[in-house]
């Protein structure tokens, strides 16, 4: 696991090379046929050196849920173990993760009361004011939600209102379960990190920079033609291919998209980072270590 562009694609090929792996992609945007520039999708050259499951399964037309991938990442494990080998899943889709090893949050539901007060509290208050009050009776929530952002502050205020529990301790509780289909398997969880932030924000513009010449346009402007297809597709919200799709329809200048599209993708890699802080269990790297096999390597063959 790891944020975008962080070199998890690079390792995942190593343990290829050095064990006996089945590499499963755990990306919401390569699972979309055709849809290859932007979502970083190895070549067909690589892939045929290194066979991903669950890359290229659905049209750009289509849906893909959460629990869809559940379901199919479950298989492919499932398959890999009866072939002998270790399933290696690899990607940075967080609430793919999340919601394959212990499920989506069992988060009880606001009620209209509720959902009203904390509204105009907000309106009467201010957003600050509510992020300060979240700050107070959930410290940790506070910590992982944008001061800006208010439906995860409100919603965040509504759980404790309405169950006395912090939202934090819900996510807490639920990450210690395992799903039914994965508790015979031992489960080692690594995560790169950035080896420096700043120069990790340089490579992601230098990356969309590189993807654009490319052909990514061109890219997007294919997929636009196809039949069933139109901007508003899930597929069309992704990252890079939302921002482009706004510049083939006019709505922005060529250096509008860039700035837009190299903001979002540094917006994902911090909230990655955000979940991946949070998360129990997991073994850091560090970014273009040398070490980074021989720990990987070294953990899983204790």
């Amino acid at each position: 696991m790891g944020p975008t562009g962080i070199g998890k694609t690079d390792l995942a090929f190593e343990l290829y090379d050095s064990a006996n792996v089945e590499i499963i992609s755990v990306d919401s945007v390569q699972v979309y046929k055709h849809l290859n520039i932007g979502s970083g999708k190895p070549d067909k050259k690589v892939l045929n050196k290194y066979p991903h499951k669950l890359i290229d399964v659905i049209d750009p037309h289509e849906n893909y849920s959460t629990g869809k991938f559940q379901k199919d990442c479950l298989k492919e494990i499932k398959k890999a173990n009866s072939s002998k080998k270790m399933p290696l899943l690899v990607g940075g889709t967080m609430l793919y993760f999340k919601n394959l090893f212990h499920g989506l949050s069992e988060l009880p539901e606001s009620t209209e009361e509720i959902r009203k007060e904390v509204e105009l509290e907000c309106n009467q208050k201010g957003l600050k004011i509510m992020h300060e009050y979240l700050q107070k009776i959930d410290p940790l929530s506070a910590k992982n939600i944008h001061p800006n952002d208010s439906q995860r502050i409100k919603r965040a205020i509504e759980v404790f209102r309405l169950t006395n529990k912090p939202l934090s301790v819900w996510q807490q509780e639920n990450q210690l379960k395992v799903h039914e289909d994965l508790k015979s398997f031992d489960i080692y969880q690594f995560a790169i990190k950035p080896k420096n932030i700043e120069i990790h924000r340089e490579k992601v513009a230098t990356r969309f920079q590189a993807m654009i010449d490319q052909g990514l346009i061109e890219e997007v402007e294919g997929l636009l033609k196809k039949k069933q297809m139109d901007s508003s597709k899930s597929s069309m919200k992704s990252v890079g291919y939302k921002q482009v799709s706004d510049y083939l329809e006019g709505n922005l200048s060529l250096d509008e998209m860039v700035f837009r599209a190299v903001t979002a993708t540094r917006q994902l890699a911090k909230r990655q980072m955000t979940w991946l802080r949070s998360w129990n269990g997991v073994i850091w790297l560090e970014e273009e270590s040398d070490n980074n096999l021989d720990i990987v390597l070294d953990t899983v063959n204790k």
